[in-house]
């Protein structure tokens, strides 16, 4: 690896557009952008919350992919401040108790968080054919919860490479969704939702969806 910053060997490899870091305290972000300052020439990452509201935040590259102070956090289980993870190998932490949306990625949190949900793993290709199938429980009910299967729907769908398939990820969440999580989906796709019951606000997202796939489709004709 090598730090584009420092012109030196680095031990980790630099962060790209649309990867999934976790924070030591178990929030989720996406990586939007690499940035370079104009006066320092030091690059920054750009990287956004995957909770409400939603903010945007940039910090150095050495420190996002720096160590965790072991000193301050003796009994934080992560080694790096942010860590790499990858949708089909995120599920919900139930051992963190940092009050954020955390996630534990597959094999690095140790038994503890499986132990307690006592649910089996999943692979990304089984969860997203039982979410594309009509009929998501028949396939995940004795092997995630319901709020596991909307978390893990919601990262999958922001990171679709289509519009087509972002609609079948959404339908096939459509009996998981909650109206926060319908809120959190416009936001983080840029719908602007009107006022409305939820099946209402559903239907809003389903036909901005339609509209973004069928612009995609005449677009690559």
């Amino acid at each position: 690896m090598y730090n584009i910053e420092k012109g030196e060997k680095m031990e980790r490899k630099k962060p790209t557009s649309g990867e999934f870091y976790r924070h030591f305290k178990g929030n989720l972000y996406q990586v939007k952008m690499l940035a370079k300052d104009s006066e320092t020439q030091a690059w920054s990452v750009v990287y956004q919350e995957m909770y409400p509201p939603f903010q945007c935040w940039v910090r150095e590259l050495h420190e996002f992919m720096g160590t965790v102070d072991g000193e301050k956090y003796p009994g934080c289980c992560q080694k790096y401040r942010f860590e790499r993870v990858e949708p089909g190998e995120l599920t919900v932490c139930e051992c963190d108790d940092s009050g954020g949306n955390a996630v534990e990625e597959k094999g690095l949190a140790g038994d503890s968080c499986q132990a307690k949900t006592g649910k089996k793993e999943i692979s990304r290709e089984v969860f997203l054919k039982a979410i594309k199938s009509g009929q998501p429980e028949r396939y995940l009910r004795d092997a995630m919860t319901n709020d596991q299967v909307a978390e893990r729907g919601f990262l999958e769908l922001l990171d679709a490479d289509t519009f087509l398939e972002k609609r079948q990820i959404f339908m096939g969440l459509r009996n998981y969704l909650t109206p926060l999580l319908i809120s959190n989906i416009a936001v983080a796709l840029d719908i602007v939702l009107e006022d409305g019951n939820q099946e209402e606000q559903f239907e809003s997202v389903l036909h901005c969806l339609e509209a973004f796939e069928h612009y995609e489709g005449g677009r690559l004709r």
